[in-house]
């Protein structure tokens, strides 16, 4: 609700460094549409904001607009260093949505790749397992695979909110 984002945005004005991710509807940042982000600002302290969920029975979400128009300043902050993983496509999707990104600090797709130009797999699951030892959810358990795949706007947010939770320990 309105009441918590307030309270995240205060959350990220503060923090020194917070992670931040979006979720979309499609791989290609190009064709992808905004569904909603989430953000850490500490170790197991991380929120999911859903903005464009569109399944039967979906609880109402906050404005589109509003919510992200809020998000701006902060996103839109050289000051305030932000870190993720392959922020290049987050600042593609957010600046299609009218944001242009500011204060990229740390990208750990880029940072791996950097240190290790020869493999072949910089993603999240990968690194997650290389460097803390820690299996993530894999994508496919939470949106499906094949001809019944979902798109992260058709997954329902309790899923969601249970899939994080399993991997809070991480943040």
């Amino acid at each position: 609700d309105w009441t918590q984002l307030d309270a995240w945005l205060q959350k990220l004005d503060a923090a020194p460094l917070a992670a931040f991710d979006t979720e979309t509807t499609s791989l290609d940042p190009m064709q992808a549409r905004l569904v909603g982000m989430s953000f850490a600002v500490a170790p197991g302290e991380a929120a999911y904001l859903p903005l464009a969920h569109r399944y039967a029975g979906v609880p109402q979400q906050l404005t589109f607009d509003e919510a992200l128009a809020k998000l701006k300043p902060w996103l839109e902050s050289p000051r305030h260093a932000k870190l993720g993983q392959n922020l290049k496509y987050d600042m593609i999707v957010l600046r299609s949505a009218g944001v242009e990104v500011a204060g990229a600090h740390f990208d750990d797709m880029v940072a791996s790749y950097l240190l290790h130009a020869g493999e072949r797999n910089h993603s999240l699951d990968e690194l997650s397992l290389r460097y803390l030892r820690h299996q993530t959810i894999k994508i496919d358990e939470l949106i499906g695979s094949g001809k019944n795949q979902k798109r992260m706007d058709e997954v329902p947010l309790p899923q969601i909110t249970e899939y994080a939770a399993e991997d809070a320990d991480v943040a």
